[in-house]
């Protein structure tokens, strides 16, 4: 009659159980090890952004005052622009006239004095301003000289003699008293510069 030994097999069972059961409780703590870790790690993640967070905000309340500051004189800056415009055209049109009238001292002939100068008043504002000059001369070539001289003057053009004629100063002396006329070159409006040049007398 056969002997079956059915302890130690049911020994061995028990064995393997318990391995078994042992495996799977460590596979069951490193899966809770790694959740906990990566639970731990999106904890210090959002932390560390909230911290973030926290310094900008804290960065932009320090500098909304100095942006505050920046947009009222950035809109100081464009309400004064037209300002700025019209001072830097009066400086250009300054220096037009003074190299005008420092022409006209320089090359105004001996003998020949020029006794009044007026910007003429223009009715349409396409033609270029003109400036008439009127004076005394001792004879007519000098103002033909006086002529010929504004004619080179790059500011100048269509340089015309209105008239001249002889005037008694005294018994024995006489004189040419002229008027000339000339065109201002770059005072015409045109779309690009609607304001042209500045007028005055």
């Amino acid at each position: 009659m056969a002997v079956i030994n059915l302890i130690a097999q049911e020994q061995q069972m028990r064995r393997q159980l318990q391995r078994k059961t042992r495996l799977l409780g460590f596979g069951w703590l490193t899966v809770a090890g790694i959740i906990g870790a990566g639970w731990a790690s999106l904890l210090l993640y959002g932390s560390s952004i909230n911290a973030q967070r926290a310094r900008v905000e804290a960065q932009l309340t320090e500098l909304r005052p100095t942006l505050q500051q920046l947009k009222q004189t950035q809109a100081q800056l464009a309400a004064l622009q037209p300002l700025v415009s019209t001072l830097q055209n009066a400086q250009k049109d300054t220096r037009r006239w003074l190299q005008l009238f420092q022409h006209f001292s320089q090359h105004t002939p001996q003998g020949c004095y020029l006794t009044g100068a007026e910007l003429g008043k223009r009715t349409d504002p396409k033609k270029p301003m003109e400036i008439t000059l009127k004076g005394l001369a001792e004879t007519q070539q000098l103002v033909g000289e006086l002529m010929l001289r504004l004619n080179q003057h790059p500011e100048l053009e269509n340089v015309r003699l209105d008239y001249s004629q002889e005037r008694a100063l005294s018994e024995l002396t006489t004189v040419v008293e002229f008027q000339i006329t000339a065109q201002i070159k770059g005072t015409a409006q045109t779309q690009s510069n609607p304001q042209g040049g500045q007028g005055g007398s």
